[in-house]
């Protein structure tokens, strides 16, 4: 009896060792920084249920490709057209209300998602979901990188991805089962995962308005120039560039990136289901296993991304994503489509793609100080307005039937447009703009 006291009191202390080893980090966190992390792992679980779904939902309520194409273009007009207005009020008054906003906002769009009756209806939605998201993930990641320190940023940024997807890994397959009991890849199967996602946002919501604190930064623009109005915001947006490495080739880089990203964004779900033969289940499977790489391996990748440099760490894992663009386009049946959940492809999260975006997104937010990331996401969230031609064209594209034309003129742009000027970008590691941006 006391032997088995003696080993229950040994493996108590081990399993507490273990615990304390894993929480340890979770802990030292900044507690805007844990706030945070819940609130979007709660609101990325509601993201991830629809999120195969919602194309194939606005054709199943009539739309053909050119008017799928025409439907996300009107999104990223609004967000465009917002961008810059909402980069300064981040930088004036915070982040928390325009966080609180931006959940609002996709709790509206699951609603009207749920009430639609044709794709015209669609319209509103599709119009709010960019700017909901838009003041949602880079407002997270600003809070983020502004609460923790350069040297283990990278594998913190790869830590929220990692918690973020606990409550995603399994909505593929739960969202496959309500879809399939509804009555399938129809309207009415599709319809149920709009309102289940619309209670989820509701509680995320809920844990940033009663807990988060605001992340408060110096307004550098009200001191420099002492001006106001409109006066104010012009100056501001100068400052900005004032005395900063490479922006404008940053700005280059992340209007080339949405383009390309948005011409086989709408139509990677249409080419699984309609092209390949997917059916509820092998979506389900294809989204299940992105997440689990990307939960398993987003830390190893921020603490490669802390060591060797972030450009260097995107280099290395970003060709795997091509590798999954071409099995996507390739895939002799459905079930080879789980490789590319593995390895991700352009215009697809999940795999590699997530995981090559988390020193890219790093060194995107560390090439300016603190003060001024409010106005930095305002000016590049500008060229959101070059996916309007990008979905225009895809559509046409595909319309014309050169389907697969879609899927790798985005892997053409990317090897020999986009990552030259990537190489030519600075590492933003050991650089001292980096080093200088102290927590808050």
């Amino acid at each position: 009896m006391n032997k088995l006291k003696t080993n229950c009191e040994y493996f108590a202390r081990e399993l507490a060792k273990i615990y304390d080893a894993v929480t340890a980090p979770l802990r030292s966190l900044d507690k805007r920084f844990k706030v945070v992390l819940a609130a979007i792992g709660v609101y990325n679980g509601a993201n991830s249920l629809t999120l195969n779904y919602n194309q194939l939902y606005a054709v199943t309520l009539g739309a053909n490709p050119v008017e799928l194409g025409s439907l996300n273009s009107l999104g990223s007009v609004i967000s465009s057209a917002v961008s810059v207005p909402a980069g300064w009020l981040i930088d004036k008054y915070g982040v928390k209300n325009l966080l609180v906003t931006g959940l609002a906002l996709c709790g509206l769009v699951s609603a009207l998602y749920f009430c639609a009756t044709s794709w015209l209806t669609l319209l509103p939605a599709v119009m709010l979901a960019q700017l909901g998201f838009k003041l949602i993930m880079p407002l997270a990641d600003i809070v983020f990188v502004s609460t923790s320190r350069v040297e283990n940023r990278a594998r913190l940024m790869g830590l929220s991805r990692t918690v973020w997807a606990i409550p995603s890994l399994f909505m593929p397959i739960v969202a496959a089962a309500i879809v399939s009991f509804y009555g399938g890849i129809t309207v009415q199967g599709i319809r149920p995962l709009y309102f289940t996602q619309l209670l989820i946002i509701f509680a995320a919501a809920a844990l940033i308005v009663f807990k988060l604190e605001e992340l408060r930064v110096r307004s550098a623009f009200s001191e420099t120039t002492g001006r106001v109005g409109e006066s104010a915001f012009l100056e501001s947006l100068r400052d900005l560039f004032r005395g900063e490495r490479g922006l404008r080739r940053w700005v280059v880089l992340m209007g080339l990136w949405r383009f390309e990203i948005s011409i086989s964004m709408p139509f990677i779900m249409l080419w699984m289901v309609y092209s390949k033969g997917a059916d509820p289940y092998i979506l389900g499977l294809v989204g299940t296993m992105g997440l689990v790489v990307s939960a398993l391996l987003q830390i190893p990748i921020g603490i490669m991304a802390d060591k060797m440099g972030r450009k260097k760490t995107f280099l290395i894992t970003r060709p795997l994503t091509y590798l999954g663009t071409i099995i996507l386009v390739v895939a002799p049946n459905p079930q080879m489509l789980v490789l590319t959940g593995f390895l991700g492809a352009l215009g697809l999260m999940g795999g590699f793609s997530d995981l090559s975006f988390i020193p890219f997104i790093t060194m995107f937010w560390e090439v300016v100080p603190m003060e001024k990331r409010g106005r930095w996401f305002g000016i590049t969230g500008v060229f959101d307005v070059l996916s309007v031609p990008a979905f225009l064209l895809g559509g046409f594209l595909w319309q014309e039937g050169l389907e697969e034309l879609v899927l790798i003129l985005p892997l053409l742009m990317e090897i020999f447009i986009i990552m030259p000027i990537i190489l030519s970008v600075p590492e933003t590691l050991h650089s001292n703009k980096a080093k200088n941006c102290e927590q808050n």
